[in-house]
């Protein structure tokens, strides 16, 4: 596999996806493909005011992490205040945003939406929280979490921190052979740019963006099994072995 593999994302400084392509002998190069805007900045801080009517957080976008970092700087007592509740998150890269904060993450292990909602019902089911969860939602956010808390008996309520925008312009290297994907937003952004995924390999950073891209008329050929460096580069090998095997 001699091609590049281009990952449409925001790029980290280091950049943890880069480096695992990298330790497997691939070039991986990162390429934006949404823009985040913070319009309620406002409402966030009054929702983080003191209130034990909140008994946990529910973040599942370093972007809601973010809003949340910029209360903090404005509002420096709010952070304290929330040090000592849990913060329950999908994914590392999450709950590193999270931990960066002095805050306490949660069901990063769990991987995937679905799976989180267990964490938490059993939480709430053992009194582990014992007051509804905020959740820090974005513009674009699914209904996987809100209608599983809700059939789950799960109180809660919900603020949106962000909001997602596609850009206009991207721009994919000669030399890219693979194009992977990590929202359902970025695919809606790769198909407004007039990009044709079905040129590329495709691979997905978990099962709603896999389904995004065969909604798309894609059928993505890996998709990864947590979300997270390591388990997208195994996903991309595996695919690329059965590939060249066939051929």
């Amino acid at each position: 596999m001699s091609a590049d593999v281009v990952l449409l994302r925001s790029p980290d400084d280091p950049d943890r996806y880069v480096e695992a392509f990298d330790e497997a002998g691939l070039k991986a190069v990162c390429r934006p493909v949404l823009a985040f805007e913070f319009p309620y900045q406002d409402a966030l801080t009054e929702q983080l005011r003191p209130k034990a009517a909140v008994g946990a957080l529910l973040m599942t976008s370093p972007r809601a992490a973010a809003a949340v970092k910029r209360v903090f700087l404005n509002s420096p007592d709010l952070a304290s205040i929330w040090a000592d509740r849990p913060v329950f998150v999908v994914g590392p890269k999450t709950a590193a945003s999270v931990r960066a904060l002095g805050l306490h993450p949660v069901g990063e292990e769990a991987g995937r939406a679905a799976n989180l909602v267990d964490r938490i019902r059993d939480a709430w089911d053992n009194e582990t929280i014992q007051a509804p969860l905020l959740f820090l939602s974005g513009s674009r956010r699914k209904d996987t979490l809100p209608d599983g808390l809700t059939s789950a008996g799960v109180p809660f309520s919900e603020q949106v921190v962000y909001c997602t925008t596609t850009r206009s312009l991207i721009r994919i290297p000669e030399r890219a052979g693979w194009l992977a994907f990590f929202s359902p937003s970025g695919v809606e952004a790769v198909r407004k740019a007039e990009i044709r995924p079905g040129d590329y390999r495709t691979a997905a950073i978990g099962p709603t963006t896999a389904a995004a891209l065969r909604e798309a008329g894609v059928r993505p050929d890996a998709v990864a099994e947590a979300p997270s460096p390591e388990a997208l580069v195994a996903a991309v090998v595996a695919a690329a072995e059965d590939i060249d095997g066939a051929a």
